[in-house]
């Protein structure tokens, strides 16, 4: 079964991130990640250990931060595109302090861009004005209906809400990052384990790595899988062939 890993972020600890993101993929048997670059501090640490991604593409696709509020961040997404690294769109609503009236003008601002879009749901902290993730994928997913729509972390606490809104959407998809370590215990494990059951097509295994390790993060996704009573076909979907076809797709920038 070949094991990608849907959301994942450079150790910013380490002075070869790459290389170092490289021996943890080998020593759990993942084959692929999406590399999110969320902000400046991860792009530069990305470009500078470069070589290292170059002589390995294979195994990675590239989402960049894209932010109404900075110019620079359309800057280095369109470097990555330039040197012909296809970048996917990320937008995170918290970092990026995106509130509500923000939303059309970060629809309008991608247009030009035409790739797959994974949008930050994490319900996190207490600056709950930034908290528009949900609203902001509905919004994507209704003007581009032609991409493919990730929501990133599935809503965590906003789990039911984030699937009730989406789930009709044909061209939204789920990864299940933080959430399935995070909330491993709690009563969201219900909710992940029924939404695995329904909709196994459209979620995807991801670590969120290095907060999270990658052999745990591995264990509940099975974890719950299993207790989904998923297939092995289901499991082999969820673990690597969705994000597959979900990613696997050119981008034409």
């Amino acid at each position: 079964m070949k094991i990608i890993d849907a959301h994942i972020h450079l150790n910013l600890k380490e002075v070869f991130p790459v290389s170092d993101l490289l021996k943890q993929m080998d020593k759990y048997g993942v084959g692929k990640v999406v590399l999110i670059l969320n902000l400046k501090e991860e792009y530069d640490a990305f470009i500078g250990d470069v070589n290292t991604y170059k002589s390995n593409q294979d195994r990675f696709w590239i989402a960049s931060g894209i932010n109404i509020h900075d110019k620079n961040s359309f800057d280095r997404f369109d470097h990555l595109c330039q040197i012909g690294l296809a970048p996917k769109i990320k937008i995170h609503p918290r970092l990026f302090k995106i509130k509500k009236e923000d939303i059309d003008a970060v629809v309008d601002s991608i247009a030009r861009y035409d790739s797959q879009i994974i949008i930050d749901t994490l319900y996190y902290g207490h600056e709950i004005e930034f908290h528009n993730g949900i609203e902001l994928g509905v919004a994507l997913a209704r003007r581009y209906p032609e991409r493919n729509i990730v929501m990133a972390h599935c809503g965590s606490v906003e789990f039911l809400k984030c699937m009730m809104a989406t789930r009709y959407l044909p061209n939204v998809c789920y990864d299940y990052s933080f959430i399935q370590t995070f909330f491993q215990n709690t009563s969201l494990r219900l909710d992940m384990v029924d939404f695995l059951r329904r909709t196994a097509n459209r979620i995807m295994f991801g670590s969120d790595f290095p907060s999270f390790q990658l052999d745990n993060a591995l264990s509940n996704m099975k974890s719950l899988a299993k207790e989904a009573g998923l297939s092995e076909e289901q499991i082999g979907m969820v673990m690597g062939l969705n994000a597959e076809r979900i990613y696997g797709q050119i981008d034409n920038h």
